[in-house]
């Protein structure tokens, strides 16, 4: 008996072993930057608004115009035998002030740039959700991996409850309990697959694959440790967020806007050339050059630059907000990993040593029936529950980590690399 409770102690320390074969966070962000379809959505997006660059500068359309005139000839030679017909071949092209041109361009480049920012963004994002579910994911593995140590454990504590029942040395409760025990875990494990299905599932689609492809076994982190101030990271988010930088070019891009309405007030040309044919005989040409007038300024131009100087004011206070909206982000993601660290700290040096002791000592005092199988079971079920909590803490505490990078807008190791 002496024996059979030494390979129980080795089961407490015992690591499952998982079948399933190994995938990387860096192949699954590989292939979410391939195939993603939100990222691929926002590239084309950018693509698109590169064309409206060369469109923004280009003038209108010339008009060419044909006027065949049998009327006015006739009526000016009432006595000519043979009048002719008046053909007149015309082309025009309204051009506006060369610099409303360039404004135009610069506007559409900003806007190009906004949705370039607006596409790194989705690329942070679902970097971010990837790391995310792949840790979420590790945490499930590893889960199943305790709760079948678990059970291992409790099936043996059965078989020894069995056996000393059997001799009369204990009630057939404490078979029950363990019974009972044993279906919990049977319980856990079946609520542990599902939500692994469904986290793998989730991967999957960021993915772009098959929703019920096996990737793999993620390997989970057991390091929840980082050395870098909050300092940094607001500098760092003020520097590289994309979405922020978006904001930053819609001031830029109102700018403009704004300088733009301001040339309203200066006119746009029109140029027009015409040539005149009778009867292959009169062949004369025209030219004209008209101005447009901001003759109603008081009624257009003038609430077009109140407009604008508004949607400017808009902007800036929409960028001040995205500011103190991310550097709230930076600062909970912050705290969030201050703590899960100082936690799992706590779990590797004290809980799970305590609760690793109060087992042995349960399963001692059990075999010298000194205490009762109960006690034994709140051992098993206070080392479980530890297990479970301190693997959950290093996945919050990579899940935080992802969270805070895509804060910032860049990785915390490369950082940290280019403030030291």
């Amino acid at each position: 008996m002496k024996r059979f409770f030494l390979l129980l102690l080795f089961f407490i320390a015992a690591q499952s072993l998982c079948s399933a074969s190994e995938v990387t966070l860096e192949e699954l962000l590989d292939k979410a930057g391939r195939d993603n379809p939100q990222i691929a959505a926002a590239k084309e997006r950018y693509e698109a608004s590169k064309a409206r660059i060369p469109q923004a500068s280009a003038l209108d359309d010339p008009r060419v115009d044909f006027k065949y005139d049998n009327m006015i000839p006739r009526m000016a030679n009432m006595d000519a035998e043979d009048p002719g017909v008046m053909r007149t071949f015309g082309i025009s092209q309204e051009v506006p002030f060369p610099t409303k041109l360039l404004l135009r361009a610069q506007i559409a480049a900003k806007e190009s740039q906004i949705v370039y920012a607006q596409f790194k963004e989705k690329e942070n994002e679902i970097v971010s959700r990837v790391k995310g579910l792949f840790s979420e994911l590790a945490w499930i593995y590893k889960a199943i991996d305790i709760v079948r140590e678990n059970k291992i454990l409790l099936e043996q504590l059965e078989k020894a409850a069995s056996a000393r029942f059997s001799l009369n040395k204990v009630s057939q409760q404490d078979v029950l309990k363990a019974q009972l025990e044993i279906a919990k875990m049977d319980n856990e494990l079946i609520m542990l697959e599902q939500k692994r299905q469904v986290s793998q599932a989730k991967l999957n689609i960021l993915l772009n694959n098959d929703p019920s492809e096996e990737l793999g076994r993620p390997y989970i982190r057991e390091d929840a440790a980082f050395s870098i101030s909050l300092q940094q990271l607001n500098s760092a988010a003020k520097k590289y967020r994309r979405e922020l930088e978006a904001f930053r070019l819609a001031v830029d891009r109102g700018r403009k806007t704004l300088s733009l309405a301001k040339q309203g007030y200066l006119p746009d040309f029109m140029f027009r050339y015409e040539r005149m044919e009778r009867s292959s005989a009169l062949k004369e040409w025209a030219g004209m050059v008209g101005i447009t007038i901001p003759l109603w300024f008081w009624q257009k131009q003038n609430f077009n630059v109140k407009e604008m100087k508004h949607e400017l004011k808009t902007m800036e206070a929409m960028y001040r907000d995205k500011e103190n909206e991310v550097l709230l982000e930076v600062k909970d993601f912050y705290a969030q990993l201050e703590a899960m660290g100082k936690l799992a700290e706590l779990f590797r040096t004290a809980y799970l040593p305590q609760a690793d002791q109060s087992l042995k000592a349960a399963l001692s005092g059990y075999e010298s029936a000194q205490t009762d199988f109960l006690n034994v079971l709140d051992s098993v079920r206070m080392l479980l529950d530890f297990k479970l909590d301190y693997y959950r803490t290093l996945i919050d505490f990579a899940i935080a980590q992802a969270d805070l990078e895509r804060a910032v807008g860049r990785d915390i190791e490369v950082v940290r690399g280019e403030q030291k």
